[in-house]
Order: C-alpha cells, then structure tokens, then sequence
C-alpha cells in the first residue's frame, strides 16, 4: 500500500478494519498495526511523524480532520475506544494507552490477568504537549492545553490548561486570555 504522502519505510500492517484518506500523511518509519478484532478510522489531513506507532489489536480508535501526532507518539491498545476530535495536536513522545493489567493479588500473574478496557476521549482543538501521557477512561475537554510531560488520569473540563504528574487543571484559558488583554 505505497501511495503519495504514505513513506516507503512507513509499515501498515491490517487484518482489521483501516479507514486511510487519501489526504493522510505518515512520515518515515510510522508504525500501523491494526489486528483482527481492530479498527482505525482516520480523518483528513491526518499526519504522523517520524516512529509514531498505532497498535490496536482490540478495540478502535477514530480522528476527526485536521489532527498531527509529533515524532514517537505512541497508541496503543484503544481497546474501550479512542475518539480523537478535529485540529487536535499531539506533541512528540506523546503516550495514549487504552488499557490496563489486572493487579488483584492471588489471581495470577499480572500479565494474564483480564485487561481492563476504558475509553478515552479528546475533544476538539486540544494540545497535548511533549512527552504527556494519557490513561484509561479519560476526557480531555476541548481547547484544553496539556503541559509537556503531564500524566493524564483523570477528566480536564473545556477550556483548560492543565499540567503535572498527575495532571491539574491550572487555569482556564479564558482567565489566561484576559490576563494577557488587560492594560
């Protein structure tokens, strides 16, 4: 599957389900890995930097138009689903992960132990800076901005700049915008 704006050492490799316009960009050695049980759906104008992976061997994962993934973003495993909004951008080294291990003592080994599965969503027009990750179950409101190296375990309302480990919402970008107007 070589076509313009697809580079040749770009790999996709679908058993799944694979929604690719002809508009999306992958850079050189961006990764697509789209198992059985697996489905991407992308929207217009889509790129992906150079060692950006997507595995998603259960579960899907869906982009509005208009979205970039910075150099060595990772997907991986949207198994309760990831719902990307539009004009979204994710910085470099940026980690979305869809599931969890089980950790219950006394059931096995945690690498066998049932996964758990939640949804992430990213709403319209957000920045997610370099180097954050994003965990089960979350909801980044729209035109919120993620500091660089945040980790993302819970909901950010709209219109918020949020930062830390864990991740805190600092501000609204509203208060921000006003700040920067006053005399």
């Amino acid at each position: 599957m070589i076509r313009k704006g697809i580079h040749t050492s770009a790999v996709i490799d679908v058993e799944g389900q694979l929604d690719l316009p002809p508009t999306t960009i992958l850079e050189p050695l961006a990764v697509f890995f789209i198992g059985s049980s697996g489905r991407l759906s992308l929207g217009e104008r889509n790129i992906f930097y150079p060692h950006c992976s997507v595995r998603i061997d259960q579960g899907w994962m869906e982009t509005g138009s208009d979205v970039s993934f910075g150099p060595g973003c990772h997907i991986y495993e949207p198994r309760g689903g990831l719902r990307i909004g539009n004009s979204c951008l994710i910085a470099g080294g940026v980690m979305i992960c869809g599931a969890e291990h089980g950790t219950r003592l006394g059931a096995g080994p945690m690498r066998f132990q049932p996964a758990i599965a939640k949804p992430i969503i990213i709403e319209d027009d957000v920045w997610i800076g370099m180097g954050a990750v994003i965990t089960p179950g979350v909801t980044i409101g729209a035109r919120s901005v993620i500091g660089a190296g945040s980790v993302v375990t819970r909901d950010i309302p709209p219109d918020s700049v949020a930062h830390g480990v864990p991740c805190k919402v600092k501000r609204s970008r509203e208060d921000h915008d006003k700040k920067r107007t006053t005399p």
